[in-house]
């Protein structure tokens, strides 16, 4: 996993919230996302922006924790599929480092490595600003376990349908839109959501049980060649690119 790790490291940052109320403000990561390319356009899940208002913003605060972006940038809408939950976007940089996806489909038995920016500890500094040290990356080995997916309620009645594959571990709150990176660190999909808990019970003790459900790479790509946005994808010797 030392591969994945590095690259993934170059290319993933969290997204955070911005919610203004009067005079207060108060911040927080809303979800995890990775760059697909180097003129700052990356990707993540629809739903992490989700529940929105006039006084709410999406921001760029860098590649956390080794990379602090101060001023922070703004995040620039591209594109979106709200029913596959797939958010298409631009950060106002260049040169960024960035993810290429597998030349080849994921297969059940696969070793992966999921990542992403649970667990935030965001403070208030000396100066009265925020304090982001605390919000640093969380890294989990796993493999695919089945083809799956299905239907998800964002509460407010809209529907998402999630294809992809089912992973054993499931990601933490603030790890929705992370890349799902085989041991080379090729994008074979990203994190959308978890299973139904199920209970495995011997009739004394019960487990609940839940899995990360990912969306995989066709539906990605699909977007972004309807929008004819470039990504990179890795073939055995050459990388092959969309333009």
């Amino acid at each position: 996993m030392v591969k994945a790790v590095k690259e993934i490291k170059e290319a993933m940052f969290p997204v955070f919230r911005r919610v203004t109320n009067g005079q207060n403000l108060g911040i927080g990561v809303a979800g995890t996302a990775f760059f697909i390319n180097s003129n700052g356009v990356f990707v993540t899940t629809a739903h992490i922006f989700d529940e929105t208002n006039p006084q709410t913003q999406f921001v760029y605060h860098g590649r956390l924790p080794d990379n602090l972006q101060n001023p922070f940038l703004p995040i620039e809408e591209l594109t979106r599929d709200d029913e596959r939950d797939i958010f298409i976007g631009r950060v106002n940089l260049g040169e960024t480092g960035f993810l290429q996806f597998a030349s080849n489909p994921f297969e059940v038995g696969k070793t992966v490595c999921i990542a992403g920016y649970p667990l935030a500890q965001i403070t208030i500094n000396a100066g009265g600003g925020f304090e982001l040290g605390g919000v640093r990356r969380y890294f989990q080995p796993s493999f695919i376990f089945d083809v799956g997916g299905g239907p998800a309620d964002n509460g407010t009645g809209l529907i998402r349908n999630h294809q992809g594959f089912l992973i054993r571990d499931f990601g933490l709150f603030g790890m929705s839109g992370g890349p799902v990176v085989d041991v080379n660190g090729r994008v074979l999909g990203m994190q959308a959501a978890i299973t139904h808990p199920r209970e495995s019970t011997n009739g004394t003790r019960t487990i609940t049980v839940e899995n990360a459900v990912a969306i995989s790479n066709d539906r990605i790509i699909q977007l972004l060649e309807d929008n004819g946005i470039d990504y990179t994808v890795e073939a055995q010797a050459d990388a092959l690119t969309n333009s």
